[in-house]
């Protein structure tokens, strides 16, 4: 379809990402909220085979948008008492705030996929978000969730590659555009998607709402970057 360029890879990824993103919340919204019940107060995805913290998962559900922190507070109770999140997940808000607040002052717990400075996660700061009004979370989220320089560069060509796919799609068989088979889990894809695979994050018209990004990545970076804009870091 193209020459290899120095962006290449990069485009490759992002086609890689808009494939498989709408099925991630569609499945999770399938197996979560089928009729838009409730019934399922939270759910995660992921491409490991255990569910654990839900902020190192590529996507989570909550059936109330108001009880976003939870997600925050099963990481913390899962990854400082080592409890098991399926075990938790169901457990009251409330419940999990008094876990939390029983852990000694000053704990941290390591994170993967931040920065340097989003390196742990610290009691005082999971206590401090579940006091946070659920909408300037929820705000916060959302803010963080723009798209990096590095996506933004790469997205365009992604997309002139996604209607190459839809034109062989349609073409009848030796017609259409020429094609090569790709390979997307090069070191280079996978780091790209693991560093800039965009986040979403979607409201549900049920009042719930949807965190999502890439199988590759965790909900972490979304979530440290929302906790620095609100200064709940610490």
């Amino acid at each position: 379809m193209s020459t290899y360029g120095p962006r290449f890879v990069e485009a490759e990824a992002a086609v890689a990402y808009l494939l498989v993103q709408g099925d991630i919340e569609d499945l999770l919204l399938r197996l979560c909220a089928p009729d838009g019940s409730g019934r399922v107060p939270t759910g995660a995805c992921t491409d490991e085979e255990d569910w654990f913290a839900p902020v190192e998962m590529c996507a989570t559900y909550n059936a109330n948008a108001a009880e976003l922190a939870r997600d925050l507070a099963l990481s913390w109770v899962h990854l400082h008492d080592k409890e098991s999140v399926p075990r938790i997940a169901g457990m009251s808000l409330e419940t999990l705030h008094a876990r939390v607040d029983a852990a000694p002052r000053g704990a941290r717990v390591p994170m993967k996929g931040g920065s340097e400075l989003a390196g742990s996660l610290s009691r005082e700061t999971v206590l401090k978000a579940l006091a946070t009004p659920p909408a300037a979370l929820l705000d916060a989220l959302e803010a963080a969730a723009v798209p990096d320089d590095a996506w933004r560069a790469a997205e365009p060509k992604a997309h002139e590659i996604m209607e190459l796919l839809r034109q062989l799609d349609e073409a009848a068989e030796g017609e259409g555009p020429p094609a090569f088979r790709a390979k997307v889990m090069s070191p280079g894809h996978v780091r790209f998607l693991e560093e800039h695979a965009p986040f979403r994050v979607r409201r549900l018209p049920s009042g719930g709402v949807v965190l999502a990004t890439h199988p590759y990545r965790t909900l972490w970076p979304l979530w440290s970057d929302a906790l620095f804009v609100l200064g709940l870091m610490s």
